[in-house]
């Protein structure tokens, strides 16, 4: 596979932050499974295409098509974009695991370290799909509606291949969202868990 286009992309967890990076990436042109698991929230988001749980006011583009099957959602998919919460993404992904392409791209959206390992996303994503996949970070001080209204929002994409850490930054960049390229994997993912910690000390 080209990972300079990934055309087709399954975003996998239907809360704000994947609702926000699958309208985004619909606006952009590239065809979007949505996966969750709640039911009448998938079904929300298909007919009257708003997620009023998560991301309300925003319209979700056609282009992306809600689901509840994770083999529909993975079927030829060129990009899977993980961002269900922490505390279950290791479930998920081992359900996910028989329907993912061979050569589909991964990208952990997903904030925090898993409670009981202290693992880093990467890391979970490594043991239950397999180390030498094609793995990315996205994370960084950014809000979901930040990202769905076009306001402009800087993240940092971060990975061991720096080929495919340009495709990914190449690919999902706009006008108003901005990734900036690094090899730090660990550094990447502990800021991003941390990032709330360090917020709600300094409010109080």
């Amino acid at each position: 596979m080209d990972i300079a286009h990934l055309n087709r992309v399954a975003v996998i967890g239907s809360g704000g932050w994947g609702t926000a990076l699958a309208v985004h990436l619909a606006r952009l042109g590239k065809e979007v499974s949505l996966w969750g698991r709640n039911k009448s929230l998938i079904k929300e988001i298909a007919e009257n295409r708003t997620n009023t749980t998560y991301l309300p006011g925003i319209k979700i583009p056609d282009l992306v098509s809600p689901v509840t099957s994770l083999e529909v959602a993975l079927r030829n998919t060129s990009c899977l974009i993980s961002a269900v919460p922490s505390h279950g993404t290791r479930d998920v992904l081992r359900q996910a695991k028989p329907y993912v392409p061979a050569e589909a791209v991964v990208v952990s959206a997903t904030k925090g370290l898993e409670v009981d390992t202290l693992c880093r996303m990467s890391e979970v994503i490594e043991q239950e799909l397999g180390t030498g996949i094609p793995l990315a970070v996205l994370s960084g001080p950014s809000f979901a509606v930040e990202l769905a209204r076009e306001s402009p929002t800087a993240v940092s994409v971060a990975g061991h291949s720096m080929d495919l850490v340009i495709a990914i930054q190449q690919e999902f960049c706009s006008r108003s969202f901005r990734l900036y390229a690094t090899e730090d994997v660990v550094g990447v993912e502990i800021g991003g868990a941390m990032k709330n910690v360090i917020a709600i000390a300094a409010g109080a």
